[in-house]
């Protein structure tokens, strides 16, 4: 069907939703280090990345503008996933919202998260894009 990618400290949080996706035939893949989460992003190219802000090492913030630049800052060609969809997951509110949707995330939670509306709006997502690459 699919790849979802999940970027999140909380290992209890990403079992759940590895479960939660994978049980309707998505592929997950996950990470709990912000470190290397632009790197494997890049290599799986999911169809949507759930990123949480405050990881430790890199923030997601800082993942987040990197992978919405326009340019591939390693190659300098043009970006390959900045058209990925990314939801972003956080402990903290207003201010870190505003900045989110301002650097390119199509959607934002505040934790504890409503899995239910995580879980409606991941999946419309997923079937935009599905039908995105049927059309184009």
């Amino acid at each position: 069907k699919g790849t979802v990618f999940v970027v999140d400290d909380d290992p209890e949080l990403l079992e759940l939703l590895k479960i939660r996706i994978e049980s309707t035939g998505y592929r997950v893949l996950c990470t709990t280090e912000g470190e290397n989460a632009f790197d494997l992003i890049q290599k799986a190219m999911p169809d949507v990345v759930i990123l949480d802000i405050f990881l430790p090492n890199v923030d997601g913030l800082t993942i987040l503008k990197r992978l919405k630049a326009p340019i591939d800052i390693d190659t300098g060609k043009p970006s390959k996933i900045k058209d990925i969809p990314i939801i972003v997951l956080t402990g903290k509110a207003p201010m870190i919202e505003n900045l989110t949707r301002v650097e390119g995330a199509i959607d934002f939670f505040i934790k504890p998260l409503d899995t239910e509306k995580l879980f409606q709006r991941l999946f419309s997502l997923l079937e935009v894009v599905h039908e995105r690459e049927k059309a184009g």
